[in-house]
């Protein structure tokens, strides 16, 4: 990017960076995000402005600081944190243009809005509660040890089938989803 500056001195500054723009995905391409890097900047000062002031040191001086913030003026840095100030009113100023309210009805409304969305999330996939069965006890002898007592179990029950044999680790879900308190967002864990 170069801009020409004509205030305090004509300069011209060359600024190299890197911006980086995400679109919604709707038919109006709008921009959703923006990110703007800079790598370097030069201010260039003519040499025949360098040449008329070279035998006073305070406009020397002056001609040796840089007019730029990092190849942006002060007016572009201000206009950016505007945009910043005003970015989280878009909301409020796109309901009061849609539905003319005045601007505290659309806060109240926008409020009240992001309270019901916190207070009541959207609602999680119902799932069929599991069933759960007792096992019946087998009818051994409580004396008998512990390795007598399975080897009796295991030759005299009944066959089992496949799904007797699960654990309940196995019956519970690896992925669970879980509400984060700090970001208030869902998150698979």
């Amino acid at each position: 990017m170069v801009t020409q500056h004509g205030k305090p001195m004509f300069t011209k500054v060359c600024t190299e960076g890197r911006l980086i723009l995400e679109f919604t995905f709707d038919d109006l391409m709008r921009i959703k995000t923006w990110h703007f890097t800079i790598r370097q900047y030069r201010e260039l000062v003519p040499r025949s402005i360098l040449a008329m002031h070279a035998q006073d040191p305070q406009v020397l001086d002056q001609l040796s600081k840089n007019i730029t913030r990092m190849g942006l003026t002060n007016f572009t840095l201000n206009y950016l944190r505007l945009c910043v100030i005003l970015e989280p009113m878009q909301e409020l100023m796109s309901r009061h243009k849609t539905y003319n309210l005045s601007p505290r009805d659309c806060l109240k409304t926008c409020l009240f809005q992001k309270w019901q969305r916190m207070v009541a999330p959207p609602a999680e996939p119902t799932r069929q509660p599991t069933t759960k069965r007792r096992k019946r006890k087998n009818s051994t002898s409580s004396t008998s040890n512990s390795s007598a007592g399975n080897n009796a179990n295991s030759t005299g029950s009944k066959k089992k089938t496949p799904a007797a044999n699960l654990s309940l680790s196995s019956q519970v879900p690896i992925a669970s989803i879980a509400r984060s308190p700090v970001s208030g967002c869902a998150l698979r864990t």
